[in-house]
């Protein structure tokens, strides 16, 4: 998880906890602590400090006898949450020293293809990424342009796929001229071959992989924006 996603998940966490009066109300303080635990684990890791000292903190008095007033189990939960906002605002300390790259731009890219992805882009889910962008744009593709067929009735896929909605003969071929439509094509062809192939199979574990993540989601997204500006109004017709 993006440190930028986290220190605002927890900023909105800890207005919720002084918002509301958790000491008074468990069924509230049931449902704040379990996620305010998964964004710490999510952003520092099971093993880190915050973690740790979250899961010892103690919502009840530690000593308890028949007839105890209920202030006794208000004070003990307002306790509780005290030390856990102060666990968040630690988390939100070490998460800002921790910094990282900036955001990714959700603007760069195709609207639906980043609606698809953007979760797993602020969970830094690069693998799944760059799979669920080949596998969304040949989906996607395959659907504006009226799920294309071969002589025996079976969809399209990969190289086939992009060789016939991008082909001459094609209502949806990109480009004016000749080398513009063949370039365009084989665009569409070496995503399918270099790239859909292989993501759409396996996740892909490398050293760079935010990186080819990323150029992966541009190229899907490249080959889906030039569709939209050149033939909007019939993807429109056959959605």
């Amino acid at each position: 998880m993006r440190p930028a996603a986290a220190i605002e998940e927890l900023t909105k966490l800890k207005a919720e906890a002084e918002a509301a009066d958790l000491f008074r109300q468990s069924s509230e303080l049931e449902s704040w602590r379990p996620r305010v635990r998964m964004i710490f684990v999510r952003a520092l890791g099971a093993d880190n400090h915050v973690v740790a000292s979250f899961d010892k903190i103690t919502y009840s008095p530690s000593v308890m006898w028949g007839g105890m007033p209920d202030s006794a189990f208000e004070n003990a939960r307002r306790s509780g949450v005290r030390k856990v906002v102060g666990l968040i605002d630690a988390a939100i300390y070490e998460l800002g020293l921790v910094g990282g790259d900036e955001p990714v731009d959700e603007h760069a890219y195709d609207p639906d293809l980043w609606a698809h992805v953007k979760g797993l882009v602020e969970d830094e889910q690069w693998g799944m990424v760059a799979s669920q962008t080949a596998i969304f744009v040949e989906s996607h593709v395959r659907g504006w342009t009226g799920n294309p067929q071969d002589r025996s009735g079976n969809n399209l896929v990969g190289k086939s796929l992009y060789t016939e909605v991008l082909g001459d003969a094609s209502d949806y071929r990109l480009g004016r001229q000749a080398s513009e439509r063949e370039g365009w094509r084989a665009l569409g062809v070496g995503f399918a071959q270099a790239l859909s192939n292989v993501d759409r199979h396996r996740i892909q574990t490398r050293d760079d992989a935010k990186r080819y993540a990323l150029g992966v989601l541009g190229l899907g997204s490249l080959l889906l924006t030039q569709l939209r500006y050149e033939h909007g109004d019939i993807l429109k017709a056959a959605e």
